[in-house]
């Protein structure tokens, strides 16, 4: 069951800190005004490093299934919902929930684990791991092409965004993964400015009676 929650914030992770990078470089521009694909990623962690706290909802589609979900980052830490599982993170503990067997996992992720799920892990990967190139777009947006390099593994073989001209969020991200699967997301909301407290990174237990705590620390 950890394996599968990881698998499904390995994907959003990755997915949403392309939306938090584009949304965060907005200024990341060449003089003409048209955004050069390489200054947005070389700029993206001192960008989102100057972000207090990040807040996103989203829709994401795969094998023919939509699912809602939100993530919440500050830092290092983060809170990821999805329908049926929800993943706190406070910078060194990890709660992993499934809200189908009422149970949570606890445990105190490996550097190599958290570098499938940290968003902020996954956006620093990209500025050395991938490699972005600008495509045609739309009188509405901007398009990017986002692939890994030859001598890296990532989750992901190709990324598409589409990138809003006015607003410089993202409108759709289309990633083709290392298995073949196709996962669509649209963005529904991107916050730069809402301040998240300590606890929101915290599993409250007293939030959920019943569930039963797998403690693999």
């Amino acid at each position: 069951m950890m394996k599968l929650k990881h698998y499904k914030s390995r994907i959003l992770s990755i997915a949403i800190a392309a939306m938090a990078l584009f949304s965060a470089s907005a200024v990341a521009a060449s003089p003409s005004g048209a955004p050069n694909a390489h200054q947005i990623l070389e700029r993206t962690t001192s960008k989102i490093g100057k972000a207090r706290c990040i807040t996103a909802s989203f829709s994401m589609t795969a094998n023919g299934h939509t699912a809602k979900g939100t993530l919440k980052m500050s830092g290092d830490k983060f809170f990821l919902t999805l329908p049926n599982a929800s993943i706190w993170y406070d910078g060194r503990t990890l709660w992993s929930l499934d809200s189908s067997t009422k149970e949570v996992n606890i445990s105190e992720p490996m550097p190599e684990e958290l570098a499938q799920i940290n968003p902020m892990i996954i956006i620093s990967s990209l500025l050395n791991a991938a490699t972005p190139r600008q495509m045609k777009g739309t009188d509405k947006d901007y398009a990017l092409h986002i692939t890994p390099k030859v001598s890296q593994r990532l989750a992901f073989t190709s990324a598409m965004i589409d990138v809003d001209k006015k607003t410089f969020l993202p409108s759709r991200i289309v990633l083709t993964l290392d298995s073949g699967q196709t996962v669509t997301l649209n963005t529904d909301n991107i916050n730069l400015t809402t301040n998240h407290p300590a606890s929101t990174f915290v599993f409250n237990k007293s939030n959920y009676p019943g569930y039963t705590l797998i403690d693999l620390r």
